[in-house]
């Protein structure tokens, strides 16, 4: 009994282990090799025997069944054969991040047959659609693997890959070089012209390899190279995976002319001298198939020779890697000579050399440069000699020229390397040496870029030929005008009736310990309006007059000048508008910067124009040529010991390119006292600066040199130091936004502080009793503080009877005492008001009938559609036949049915039937 359930248990664990047999993935082995014999033909997969099929169970009419394929197929070519394998279909399961069903692995170093590919560079796994890049093997053979375990029988899954054996002779770039997998010497002694692959292009180059290729000319010769073919794994801008560094010599310790990678087109390289050293490094770097390179090179002694070109000039050098490209650098004002190849013999054909040309440029320094040709005979069309110069817009030379390029573009575009080159001038032909042709042409900023180029050789048997050309630095200080003195002197001087000048390199900082003179000249009977547009000087709280401006006036006595300083301006002034003095025609601004500390510094602009009549009007304000003239010669008498000195306008807006003047006389022995009533002058002012850049209010011997702003406080009361003083008035000649102006009062003054007190003790006098200023005693209880100076001091205003006020006064005053100007400007300002008002009533008028011829009409059209409405046919009814008399209640369905569809909201209108019959009778009646 007990043996029995043995036997049954053995039964069913049999039957158990088949069936599960039958759905277990099938295992089979399916390699493939291929020799000589066949050198070369299609693999595909799927692609196995029917017989292979049945014998090891697969079933094609069960799709869910699945593979277990591990398939090697062998290539091996014959002796001084590579393998070279392409896919034109490729479709397996799974995707590029994920091969763990199906995928394809290559191993194309493989060294032997009998090599065991686990050992093997694994060259690359693939699956899903993307099919491996064309493969070349390192050596003659090659293996691919295939692994899969997928359950799709379609009809287009698997792929399809040709193979060939092809010769390994063009791999062979030299004698290789014993001991080293890939080094090879290339000796011109051997091939002059020749190509260079890397190991396996166009194939997926190997992972982790280094090849070197030295390359050796004869004495006198130099290698080109020519990348007709560059795709180098990109890993970073320096390169730090994948490579080709050239060397300009024979050994890795030999000055690098490029390191490079990624994708690069038409590539050329020259030596400078007649060897070179490449070296080709890989790494493994992830999902990439680059192909590698293709080179042509080329030893000759046709190429340009250096030295001759370079000519051991110091700051001359060769751009290594070019034929000839050439870069000159300034050492501080310095001159240099180039020339074409050859020069003045014949220069070769098909060559462009770029002279790219620098001049000093930093916080210190800042050059142009100027180019002047001593020859050109750069021969393009007809050899004979040119009857006349040729001009700019004329030349056109096909053959062979010369190119400057000026402008920022333009210099980008030719050192691009691109056949799209544009230049500022293109010269060709012989051109004559009187010529304005050849220059002096004068760069823009501290560079010009200068390209020689030839396509064709042309001789007139005239020497020379060629280009020859000097090159001079000279400091650039970026200021506009006529330089004055030698090139490193900072002076210019300015004739124009407008114009501007800056600082050096403004709007850059200016440069430390620098001195420029500017030199603003106009004719006699001229004078000059000197106006800022920016002002931003270096300073420090302990010296603000480190960097500084002087402002000149120069007069001209006998042949001799004679300089008188208006203002010296700092860091904490901004300028206000400024005219030369009566009687001088010419300006000189003198900028120091000091050894320390630098800012963007100043524009200013300057206008010449003709000079006032007299240094203070004496007569009505005026007009002159648009600037507003106005002011007057003030002398204190008994009646009238103070007043006040008003605005153009006040308290109306002033206007732009406003110069008044006011010269207040008093008494011998007397002073002038002044205070500030009020100010709004567009402009700010702080306790220790001033910025008035569009109006400005200057006093003579003033402690601060300008005012402007809103708060009086900034204007202390200001004791003249002799019995006369001056008031100006200026605003700029552009734009202003015109505020109200300023009211200042002036008071005939003794100041006997210290003094005998005696001399004011009689009844037409007043002594202040703190400030110690004695005034007339009719400016006691006048309304205005007469006493104030240094101290609070209105004993002059107390103790008053029906004292008037302040504003009372004021007003009474500028009534009275500003004159014509004040009458002249009030009809001005009324004519303007006027006709103002005037457009703006008319063009009132003129919108309100708009408006109501609009809205007639549209009320005349609303009436009309009203109408239109009433008068509308009624729906159709049917008609009976006159005998018969009509019923409301004879209304037929129909005629129903389409009244209601005439109405939009589908409900019967209001309307009684008798009605509607009524007016269906009238209608069709």
């Amino acid at each position: 009994m007990y043996l029995f359930h043995i036997i049954f248990l053995l039964l069913f664990i049999s039957r158990s282990t088949e069936a599960i047999s039958s759905n277990r993935k099938t295992i089979f082995q399916c390699d493939q090799h291929f020799d000589e014999s066949q050198p070369e033909g299609v693999i595909e997969f799927p692609s196995l025997p029917k017989q292979l099929a049945i014998s090891h169970g697969v079933n094609n009419s069960k799709p869910e069944q699945q593979y277990n394929l591990q398939c090697v197929y062998t290539f091996v070519a014959g002796p001084r054969q590579r393998v070279r394998l392409e896919f034109d279909h490729f479709l397996l399961s799974g995707s590029s991040e994920n091969c763990d069903i199906e995928y394809v692995d290559i191993y194309s170093e493989v060294e032997s047959v009998d090599e065991d590919i686990l050992q093997s560079a694994l060259g690359g796994r693939y699956c899903g659609t993307v099919a491996p890049h064309v493969r070349i093997s390192l050596r003659h053979v090659m293996k691919i693997v295939l692994h899969s375990r997928s359950t799709n029988h379609e009809d287009s899954h698997g792929f399809r890959a040709k193979y060939s054996f092809i010769p390994e002779d063009k791999f062979i770039a030299g004698e290789p070089v014993s001991g080293k997998k890939c080094s090879y010497i290339i000796d011109s002694s051997d091939r002059k012209i020749g190509t260079l692959y890397s190991p396996t292009y166009p194939g997926t180059y190997p992972h982790n390899m280094h090849c070197s290729y030295l390359m050796k000319g004869y004495r006198g010769e130099r290698i080109r190279l020519f990348f007709t073919d560059f795709d180098i794994f990109f890993g970073g801008e320096h390169c730090p995976y994948d490579s080709i560094t050239i060397f300009d010599g024979p050994t890795p310790s030999s000055p690098i002319i490029r390191k490079v990678c990624g994708l690069q087109q038409r590539m050329e390289i020259y030596s400078m001298t007649n060897s070179l050293l490449i070296h080709f490094n890989t790494t493994h770097p992830a999902k990439s198939d680059p192909r590698g390179f293709i080179m042509d090179y080329e030893f000759s002694s046709r190429f340009v020779n250096i030295d001759k070109l370079l000519n051991k000039q110091r700051g001359v050098t060769h751009i290594r890697g070019t034929e000839c490209d050439v870069r000159v650098e300034s050492n501080r004002e310095t001159t240099h000579t180039i020339s074409s190849p050859n020069y003045p013999e014949v220069y070769p054909a098909n060559t462009t050399c770029t002279y790219i040309i620098h001049g000093l440029q930093g916080e210190q320094n800042l050059e142009k440069v100027i180019l002047t040709f001593d020859s050109i005979a750069v021969l393009s069309f007809d050899t004979s000699p040119a009857t006349a110069p040729p001009s700019v817009d004329d030349i056109a030379c096909p053959s062979a020229w010369v190119g400057i390029a000026i402008g920022e573009g333009n210099m980008k575009a030719v050192m691009s390397s691109t056949d799209d080159s544009i230049f500022d001038v293109t010269l060709c032909e012989r051109i004559p040496s009187d010529s304005p042709l050849l220059g002096p042409y004068i760069s823009e900023g501290p560079r010009m870029v200068m390209q020689f180029g030839s396509t064709d050789t042309r001789d007139d048997r005239i020497t020379p030929i060629g280009f020859k050309a000097t090159i001079e630095f000279k400091t650039d200080f970026g200021v506009t005008g006529e330089s004055l003195g030698t090139s490193n002197e900072c002076r210019f001087r300015f004739t124009s009736s407008t114009g501007f000048f800056n600082s050096p390199r403004y709007p850059a900082n200016y440069p430390l310990d620098t001195n420029c003179t500017y030199y603003i000249v106009g004719q006699p009977g001229k004078e000059i309006l000197l106006h800022f547009e920016q002002f931003a000087l270096s300073g420090d709280d302990d010296s603000n007059c480190n960097d500084y401006l002087d402002v000149y006036d120069v007069f001209v006595k006998n042949g001799k000048e004679e300089l008188r300083l208006k203002e010296r301006y700092c860091s904490d002034t901004f300028p206000g508008p400024s005219v030369s003095a009566f009687g001088s025609h010419e300006m000189r601004v003198v900028f120091t910067s000091g050894s320390s500390g630098t800012a963007n510094g100043f524009k200013a602009l300057f206008e010449i124009r003709t000079a006032r009549k007299e240094d203070v009007p004496r007569g009505e304000a005026h007009i002159r040529r648009g600037a507003y003239r106005c002011g007057s010669v003030i002398n204190a008498t008994a009646d009238k010991p103070n007043g006040l000195i008003i605005s153009p306008n006040y308290p109306v807006k002033y206007n732009k390119d406003v110069h008044c003047d006011w010269q207040i006389n008093v008494k011998e022995g007397y002073q002038v006292l002044l205070k500030m009533e009020a100010i709004d002058v567009e402009g700010e002012m702080t306790a220790d600066s001033a910025s008035c850049q569009k109006a400005v209010i200057r006093v003579e011997g003033a402690p601060r040199m300008e005012y402007c702003g809103t708060k009086r406080e900034f204007f202390e009361a200001y004791l003249s130091p002799s019995n006369s003083v001056r008031i100006s008035f200026l605003t700029a000649p552009d734009k202003v936004n015109g505020l109200k102006g300023f009211n200042l009062s002036w008071t005939e003054v003794k100041n006997l502080s210290g003094k005998d007190e005696s001399v004011c003790k009689s009844d037409s006098l007043y002594l202040c009793t703190y400030s110690k200023l004695c005034i007339d005693a009719k400016l006691r209880c006048n309304g205005l503080d007469n006493c104030g100076y240094g101290v609070q001091d209105d004993t002059d205003e107390q103790h008053c009877q029906n004292q008037p006020t302040r504003s009372f006064y004021s007003a009474k005053f500028m009534s009275t005492s500003s004159g014509s100007l004040k009458e002249k400007s009030a009809d001005q300002t009324i004519v303007v008001a006027a006709i103002f008002c005037g457009a703006i009533f008319l063009f009132i008028c003129i919108l309100f009938l708009y408006l109501f011829k609009t809205k007639l009409d549209k009320k005349k059209k609303s009436k009309r559609k009203s109408d239109t409405k009433h008068r509308q046919r009624q729906p159709y009814r049917q008609q009976k036949p006159m005998h018969k008399p009509q019923f409301d209640s004879e209304l037929s369905p129909p005629a129903t049915s389409r009244f209601v569809h005439h109405d939009a909201t589908g409900i019967m209108p209001p309307i009684p039937l008798h009605q509607i019959g009524t007016s269906s009778r009238d209608m069709y009646s």
